[in-house]
């Protein structure tokens, strides 16, 4: 096969096509023609349903009498208001996540995000749509904000995430050490949560913003995040899991899991009650009795300084496993 075109003195330069660029191109068109029509198909149907849904109602009110078709009408008009009020409800308190006094940062830095395969990213992703989802149905949220993404991985977040520019998240286009470089009081402000910090959590406090690394290493970079809240000269802490639940190896928990956990407690105020809720069944092996352990921690604690000689100040056989927080 040949095509045509026309040369700068006018004359007609034939160029051949090969049969392989041929049935290349012939299986494109085949395959953007059937996009289209699939596309015609859909919207066909789709207006094949409206008319139908729309006579059966016409048809469904015509054969009422006055006054049902009265009653029927101010009942729907208050189905139809009470819904228009909850949209209006649920669009406030989104908005009002923005002005929480407890702040909520997800570190997205390349650092962490280009250190962890292509291939969880998609992971990642779904994690940081499901925090999102949960911070915006409790009733005590986090100002929740992103770091700077790199250009592929932002790229892919709006592939699976569609519309997520439109979140009510801050995007703070800068990442964490040049935050934690703004100014000493900023980096006081900053907790990072890591499971290998020997710190637990305790409280969380109004004015301090708590970190969650946006990373999924499937245990082949253990430490990383420690390293990095050490290197930023920021504070970091361990959410107190091991407190109130003995899991099945080290309690690690995903990036959406840490977020529950840190609302789960604003939302109860009991760490347990938190936990608990969040951490996965197939994970725990018993529920620990919290007070009763540190009861009987504080005993022995008694009995080792009435036994201890005064020079003795570390205890040697303290345990080193961390509780909390994606690595």
């Amino acid at each position: 096969m040949a095509t045509r075109d026309d040369g700068d003195d006018g004359d007609v330069v034939r160029r051949a096509e090969s049969k392989r660029a041929m049935k290349k191109r012939l299986k494109r068109q085949r395959r953007c023609d059937a996009k289209l029509a699939k596309r015609a198909e859909a919207k066909r149907r789709k207006a094949d349903v409206a008319a139908s849904t729309k006579a059966a109602f016409h048809s469904k009110v015509n054969a009422m009498s006055s006054e049902a078709r009265d009653a029927f009408f101010v009942e729907r008009g208050a189905r139809i208001e009470a819904r228009r009020r909850e949209t209006a409800e649920r669009k406030e308190r989104r908005r009002a996540q923005l002005s929480s006094a407890y702040g909520l940062t997800i570190d997205c830095d390349e650092d962490l995000t280009t250190t962890m395969e292509r291939e969880r990213w998609g992971s990642l992703m779904k994690q940081l749509r499901a925090a999102y989802e949960r911070n915006c149905k409790t009733t005590a949220p986090f100002k929740m904000s992103f770091t700077r993404m790199s250009e592929a991985f932002e790229e892919q977040m709006g592939r699976m995430n569609a519309g997520w520019e439109n979140w009510h998240v801050v995007r703070l286009g800068k990442t964490l050490r040049e935050t934690a470089a703004e100014s000493e009081t900023t980096a006081k402000s900053l907790v990072y949560l890591t499971a290998d910090s020997e710190r637990e959590l305790r409280e969380i406090e109004a004015g301090k913003t708590y970190v969650i690394g946006g990373f999924i290493d499937r245990n082949r970079h253990k430490g990383l995040t420690l390293r990095k809240a050490r290197e930023l000269g920021v504070e970091h802490a361990r959410l107190p899991i091991g407190e109130f639940l003995e899991t099945r190896g080290a309690p690690v928990l995903t990036v959406n899991q840490t977020a529950d956990v840190l609302t789960s407690f604003l939302e109860r105020g009991d760490w347990g009650e938190a936990i608990e809720a969040v951490v996965p069944a197939r994970k725990v092996v018993k529920i620990k009795d919290a007070e009763r352990a540190r009861d009987e921690d504080e005993d022995e604690d008694e009995d080792e300084d009435e036994d201890a000689s005064p020079t003795a100040d570390d205890d040697d056989d303290a345990p080193t496993s961390t509780d909390g927080a994606p690595r």
